[in-house]
């Protein structure tokens, strides 16, 4: 029997301390473990500590102009975990593609138009990067002060960014790796910053270019010596494919058609195979052809952005590992807890290695995607009786129900 402390209940909902400080105490190790990593790769650098929190300022700066908010939560997860706010700040904001030093990853695809079943778009992104422990979770800032959108997104476990997300407002998105880019500098925020940017203030593409522009004008955009393949989907039925480098950025909309950001052997027909029924469903399934589902892959997401009370109904389907080996496992951002298995690695663990093959993964799957029809049926006659609030006990006891699902059967390591 597994112990209860993997599903209980962690907090994602409420101030920026109360959130980063339930983050900070599940994932102290986590924590700890990578700023260690870290500093001694700066270290290595020939930076000390106070060089490091130098370098971090500019980062810093532009973190408490657009988003005062992240410091906040920044330092409270710091104080949870034990580890020094000043460079647990510097860590957040130069961890990713060497940004003090200087130095094509990931797959993202979405469908629109009569590619998909119904009426918005559907989207997925497969995450390729260094084997760390996986989270998933929503985060729900609440501040009277400021119009703070809900989301859903995963990263790796000491993260308080994001690699992918789908918001209350329907809007989903990721930011991936793109080509070489010779005009490298050393300030600004990378790509995760700028994708949580996005998933908190934006309802659609447009407001999302609109943003990617204004980053990039104000010089708040740092890509490091790698362009950002950006890729977000609306509810309006919409698709933005975005690269950008350093100073300039490059943005195409689709309204018809499957969107790709990058070429993978055999995903597109694949997709083409299911024209008309590309939901997030049938983007989970395709994620597990073998150009996808590599040994580098560590996190996904489909989620369908479908225009009807996305705030209460809009439902992502994460995968916490490879996908050939992990299954995709239902959060909704109506939702203002999750199982502790999501948030602290656990369920990626189980993964690795599991025994459950593709088949075991799809039978799990399809009956977890009947708990999740029924739940939002539920939904539904909560919102017309006028009960919409009692719609995130009811998201978070299926989210409940299928991680207890998927730890009964899938024998990795807990």
């Amino acid at each position: 029997m597994e112990d209860e402390r993997i599903f209980e209940p962690v907090i994602t909902s409420g101030s920026p301390q109360e959130i980063g400080a339930a983050f900070g105490r599940v994932n102290a190790s986590s924590v700890q473990t990578h700023l260690r990593e870290f500093m001694e790769l700066c270290a290595r650098e020939k930076l000390d500590d106070m060089q490091v929190v130098e370098k971090s300022h500019p980062g810093l700066q532009i973190v408490r102009t657009v988003a005062p908010w992240w410091e906040i939560e920044m330092d409270a997860i710091a104080d949870a975990a034990g580890v020094a706010p000043d460079l647990y700040r510097a860590f957040c904001i130069g961890k990713y593609r060497r940004l003090f030093f200087g130095s094509a990853e990931c797959t993202s695809y979405a469908a629109t138009g009569s590619y998909i079943p119904f009426s918005g778009t559907s989207f997925h992104k497969s995450r390729d990067n260094v084997s760390r422990l996986q989270c998933a979770f929503v985060r729900r800032i609440e501040d009277s002060t400021q119009q703070i959108y809900a989301w859903c997104g995963t990263s790796d476990t000491s993260d308080p960014t994001t690699m992918m997300f789908v918001n209350e407002q329907g809007l989903a998105g990721a930011a991936d790796t793109g080509g070489r880019t010779d005009d490298f500098r050393g300030e600004g925020l990378m790509n995760t910053f700028g994708l949580r940017y996005v998933a908190e203030t934006c309802r659609d593409c447009h407001e999302a270019a609109d943003t990617l522009r204004e980053w990039s004008d104000l010089g708040y955009y740092a890509g490091g010596n790698s362009k950002t393949n950006w890729m977000f989907s609306d509810t309006a039925g919409t698709i933005l494919r975005a690269v950008q480098g350093n100073h300039s950025i490059e943005a195409k909309f689709t309204t018809e058609g499957i969107v790709t950001n990058c070429e993978r052997r055999l995903l597109e027909p694949t997709l083409l195979r299911q024209s008309g029924y590309l939901d997030a469903v049938a983007l989970s399934e395709a994620s597990r052809i073998k150009s996808v589902s590599m040994p580098s892959t560590i996190s996904s997401m489909s989620a369908d952005c479908v225009a009807n009370d996305p705030q209460h109904l809009t439902c992502a389907w994460f995968g916490l590992g490879r996908p050939t080996r992990a299954p995709y496992l239902p959060l909704f951002v109506a939702s203002r807890t999750v199982p502790r298995a999501m948030l602290d690695g656990s369920l990626y663990r189980r993964s690795f290695p599991s025994r459950a093959t593709t088949a075991d993964l799809r039978k799990l799957e399809r009956t977890w995607k009947t708990w999740v029809d029924d739940c939002l049926q539920q939904a539904h006659t909560l919102i017309s009786a006028g009960h919409s609030n009692d719609i995130a006990d009811l998201t978070e006891q299926v989210t409940d129900a299928c991680v207890r699902d998927a730890f009964a059967n899938m024998m990795g390591e807990a």
